[in-house]
């Protein structure tokens, strides 16, 4: 089969039971390793919520260097492998940046132990030295190094920053899920080059873009965790003699949310595919995923919280952990109408 050729049933049945298998095991080991009520109690210490045991579990694993090469120490895999992986973390209410870390590790086709963020706007670069602000960056409190895109004389130039080098400012910021976020300036940093020219600049918007997808993936772990504890809770919980789910209000809402998680779902593997392929509409089904995720996928931990109702706004209850998450990750994803341009460009050409 060439690299273009569709794949046959036998193919796809084989990806999806690969990907299925992935998924189980993931899961079993996230079980054993975290649970949403540890998410939650993060919430309580004074410090941000980040494990770094739980990190160097995912690290062990090779989840952050799964998509790079085999041949650089990495696992080799696909876009997809790090999605389902990423929504199993979601799902856990991991506190880790695995979308990030793994995007950035791609970009650098570098396995390493250290924390490594791509910044998403562009710096400067005068001789072998970068400067920029970056107002907040998610897990920016506890990166190791940073990929910069920088601009040296209108060429684009990306390179690392070791955040211990002189000129690395990082104010610490506290976002709704208490994720260790910061702001970063960088004043006169030293700047190691890796790419130049147009390659550096695609290779920082393919990063970007893996970042982002499978951020959504995350979210649709985040989702679908809260709408099944919403579907379990309204099975047992009984007013005037019977189950609020058999009420058709409560049922429509957890029926309805489970469609936008299948939807989100499908529309991950769909683009996660075209970037793989390197399809020219790889961009677009990026964006309308991500168009999904902000436009309606954030929506399912509130919906979900609503039919726990009083209990679920108590600090002791688990759903604002998901409802935080949800609201967090977001945010990470570019404006919505930023993607929502991008699609409809896109569809009125098709």
């Amino acid at each position: 089969m060439t690299r273009d050729a569709p794949p046959s049933l036998h193919d796809i049945a084989d990806t999806a039971a690969e990907l299925a298998e992935l998924r189980t095991t993931a899961d079993d080991i996230l079980a054993q390793a975290w649970t949403t009520e540890r998410a939650r109690m993060l919430l309580d210490g004074p410090g941000p919520a980040f494990d770094e045991n739980v990190w160097k579990t995912v690290v062990d694993m090779g989840w952050p260097d799964v998509l790079v090469a085999e041949t650089r120490g990495g696992g080799g895999g696909t876009l997809r492998e790090l999605c389902v992986l990423a929504e199993a973390s979601g799902a856990a209410a991991l506190p880790v940046p695995l979308a990030a870390a793994a995007a950035a590790n791609w970009c650098e086709q570098r396995r390493t132990g250290e924390l490594t963020l791509v910044l998403d706007e562009a710096g400067t670069v005068v001789g072998d030295e970068v400067s920029g602000s970056w107002p907040i960056v998610p897990f920016g409190g506890v990166a190791e190094r940073l990929l910069v895109l920088a601009s040296r004389d209108d060429e684009p130039v990306l390179g690392v920053v070791e955040v211990g080098d002189r000129g690395v400012h990082r104010t610490s910021e506290q976002p709704l899920d208490h994720s260790p976020s910061a702001s970063i300036t960088l004043t006169s940093t030293p700047f190691r080059p890796l790419d130049s020219g147009a390659s550096a600049a695609t290779r920082h918007h393919e990063a970007m873009s893996r970042s982002r997808l499978a951020t959504v993936a995350e979210l649709v772990g985040i989702a679908s965790s809260a709408n099944d504890a919403a579907v379990d809770y309204a099975k047992m919980r009984k007013t005037f003699g019977q189950p609020i789910g058999a009420r058709q209000a409560i049922k429509h809402r957890l029926v309805d949310q489970r469609s936008v998680i299948e939807i989100a779902r499908a529309l991950v593997n769909r683009a996660a595919d075209a970037c793989e392929l390197q399809h020219p509409d790889a961009e677009p089904l990026v964006s309308l995923a991500v168009f999904w995720a902000i436009d309606s996928l954030r929506r399912v931990p509130e919906g979900a919280t609503q039919v726990f109702g009083g209990i679920a706004y108590t600090w002791e209850h688990e759903a604002h952990v998901h409802l935080r998450r949800a609201a967090t990750r977001v945010t990470t994803l570019g404006s919505r109408s930023e993607h929502r341009t991008v699609v409809s460009t896109w569809l009125r050409t098709r």
